[in-house]
């Protein structure tokens, strides 16, 4: 029996369709690898950044070097943006492109056909039942986007938006917590643009409040979300849910006007504020996570010195802090008024250590006050670890079997990046 191993970049889609791309080959009779080498690679790409694009590629050569005479079977991003490039590389058996991805057990059997059916559908439909080694499971309910941000290749690799039907997303939701999953993290390469596959309005606020019936759900979270995508109705849905983890990501990316503008976000840093009051205005205990780009063209000492004020103000919990990274066949890889590199290392070095500074705050904030986490894994330290449902990591001694279920804790401490907890009586 064949063997493979399937490796992941990116980001929360991408792991969703690996999963899916997973349960397919198991159920089309290979074996998953639980050694060094196996047979068959699969690569499923990112190409968000160059970085990632590189890593990619060298993670297939990493396998073809760890197993000269495996076919590997490269899918993602990357393989529609630079699908020669990869088809080159040794090893490489077939090059499938995201329109693909939910073929590919059809085309690792062929072994060397190389073109699709005439109509290959698209990644909507993939689907899964479990999500291997994760007490929580991810669940995409949207693909495709069409914000048009300056800097972002995404859009091209991945098309324009479309929303699964909501019948399958419940049928799906609750084979998945039939499984035994209390929290389902809801994923799409534009979330707040889901539609409920019928183009209605508050399409995400209807599928939520269908997803808080299913019983045994315990937890819904949402992954990353626009800012012009947090409704008022979306707002409100979270204040009142029990179900709802009071946690958003949204990636503001910068925080001044100028390369606001320039990167063709739409909304400018003033609806950024307005946005951050009102959530913590409804929802006090709300953890809100962000991405900042440093380094986008047009970005001065002044653009800078705006967005580091404007954190300092709302105070995001976490930041993921990333340099500009400039992708052909987008608006902003012709833009001019490039940072210098060592400017660029500087301000990322800045916003990390404010975001250090912020996030030692919110775990202050929440010392001594009860939380709900989900217990996820047994670490190699001598301490359970889980989330809060505001996002915040908490480590749990190790005193009885709690991995995938819901406690209430008492924070007692600040340790490594959360907070060391017991749980309460």
């Amino acid at each position: 029996m064949k063997t493979f191993e399937v490796k992941t970049l990116g980001c929360k889609v991408n792991q969703y369709e690996s999963q899916s791309l997973r349960e397919k080959l198991l159920t089309s009779g290979f074996k998953e690898s639980v050694r060094a080498s196996a047979d068959i690679y699969v690569v499923n790409t990112c190409a968000v950044t160059q970085k990632a694009h590189q890593e990619s590629a060298a993670a297939i050569r990493r396998f073809n070097r760890l197993n000269p005479k495996a076919k590997i079977f490269v899918t993602g991003c990357s393989a529609n943006h630079s699908h020669s490039e990869l088809k080159n590389i040794t090893g490489v058996a077939c090059v499938l492109e995201n329109n693909l991805k939910e073929k590919l057990p059809e085309f690792i059997l062929s072994k060397t056909r190389e073109t699709g059916p005439e109509n290959p559908g698209n990644s909507l439909k993939a689907r899964i039942s479990t999500f291997h080694k994760h007490t929580r499971a991810f669940l995409k309910i949207q693909d495709g986007c069409n914000n048009g941000c300056s800097y972002c290749i995404i859009p091209k690799l991945r098309g324009s938006s479309r929303s699964r039907p909501l019948p399958e997303i419940i049928e799906e939701a609750k084979s998945l917590v039939g499984n035994g999953y209390k929290e389902l993290v809801l994923c799409g390469i534009c979330l707040g643009d889901y539609t409920d596959g019928l183009g209605l309005s508050q399409g995400l606020v209807r599928l939520i409040t269908a997803l808080e019936k299913i019983e045994g759900l315990l937890r819904i979270r949402l992954s990353s979300i626009e800012a012009k995508d947090v409704s008022p109705e979306l707002i409100s849905l979270m204040a009142y849910s029990k179900k709802i983890c009071p946690h958003l990501h949204i990636p503001f990316q910068s925080a001044d006007d100028k390369v606001l503008q320039l990167m063709n976000r739409k909304m400018l840093s003033g609806g950024y504020r307005k946005l951050v009051q009102r959530l913590r205005e409804f929802i006090p205990s709300i953890g809100i996570t962000t991405d900042i780009m440093v380094g986008f063209p047009g970005e001065d000492g002044e653009s800078f010195n705006n967005t580091v004020m404007f954190l300092k103000e709302v105070m995001p919990s976490r930041i993921h802090v990333f340099s500009f990274s400039p992708r052909e066949n987008t608006p902003a890889f012709n833009l001019q008024a490039r940072a210098r590199l060592q400017v660029v290392k500087e301000r990322q070095g800045q916003i990390k250590a404010l975001a250090r500074e912020l996030a030692l705050g919110f775990y202050r904030a929440h010392l001594n006050k009860p939380l709900e986490v989900l217990v996820e894994s047994n670490s190699a330290i001598p301490f359970y670890k889980g989330y809060s449902g505001n996002y915040i990591k908490v480590f749990l001694p190790k005193a009885e079997h709690l991995i995938n279920t819901v406690v209430t804790i008492k924070p007692i401490g600040i340790y490594r990046d959360g907070l060391l907890a017991r749980v309460k009586n």
